[in-house]
């Protein structure tokens, strides 16, 4: 456990993840801009409204833009490893910052975003592919306990989304992903009347759906299942994408498996894609 936990390995995982979780917290920021003044201003529609049971919280953030610019800044630069501790930390508490501003308006996307900010900020993730490796002229082996802690979050999270779902009705009867299809507010695009309401199709659909969420649970873990169950849950997640209004969460489940991918196969891609990349000169 302890040779687990802190023996020190290529940091390539968490510089992907890293890089992972920047592109999406630029994505979500520029996402709520067009609403800022809305959903967090002083003058929106959080004003009047009660706190959130259960003791939660909060924040007065003031112009909204300010902390939303700060917050795309950050991110931009954590995409590029620039100062990379630091702005690992300010996205992490940004998103936190910004999230309680309203969390009437949060899914689990959010929420799943903001933990991954929070792991990559304990992560040695500048190590690799960043502005500060080029400045030190070298790459180190850094211990992974917190890409470790990431990758058991994820795989809890299908452990125990599994567990929620059979403890119910819809699951086990083979409704649920019928009854999703229905609901108008949710709909990305229409899926035709006759295969949403279809028990036959729902059936499929949904025992599938808590095969590849039981199968990643497990299978991350696994060298032989990786690809298959990552190629599962991305196909599952892209399905739920494509017809769901579910916020961020596909993106950022799907960014996730890359806490999973073995160092040796990001570099061997990341090689391909430079050589693709490179100017062929011609012959003199």
């Amino acid at each position: 456990m302890r040779s687990w936990l802190f023996r020190p390995v290529d940091t390539a995982p968490m510089a992907a993840l890293r890089i992972a979780v920047g592109l999406l917290t630029i994505g979500w920021t520029l996402s709520l801009l067009p609403d800022a003044r809305t959903f967090l201003g002083d003058q929106g529609v959080q004003r009047g409204l009660p706190q959130v049971s259960g003791g939660a919280w909060v924040v007065p953030l003031g112009p909204p833009y300010l902390p939303l610019g700060l917050l795309l800044a950050a991110a931009v630069a954590l995409v590029l490893g620039w100062r990379t501790r630091i702005a690992s930390l300010v996205v992490a508490v940004l998103l936190l910052v910004v999230q309680r501003r309203d969390p009437w308006i949060l899914n689990s996307g959010d929420l799943l975003l903001r933990e991954l900010a929070f792991f990559v900020m304990l992560m040695p993730a500048g190590e690799t592919w960043s502005l500060d490796a080029r400045r030190r002229g070298m790459e180190r082996l850094r211990a992974p306990w917190a890409l470790r802690l990431a990758q058991l979050q994820i795989s809890a999270l299908y452990l125990f989304s599994v567990w929620a779902k059979v403890r119910g009705h819809a699951w086990n009867d083979g409704t649920a992903v019928g009854i999703a299809l229905q609901l108008d507010d949710l709909q990305r695009f229409a899926v035709p009347e006759a295969v949403a309401t279809s028990l036959a199709v729902s059936a499929v659909l949904t025992y599938a759906s808590l095969a590849v969420e039981a199968a990643l649970a497990v299978g991350l873990w696994l060298p032989r299942l990786r690809y298959p169950v990552m190629l599962a849950g991305i196909g599952l997640h892209l399905g739920i994408e494509a017809t769901l209004l579910i916020g961020w969460f596909s993106l950022a489940v799907v960014s996730s498996y890359l806490a999973f991918v073995p160092a040796g196969d990001l570099r061997s891609v990341v090689r391909g894609l430079a050589r693709r990349g490179t100017p062929v000169r011609a012959a003199t």
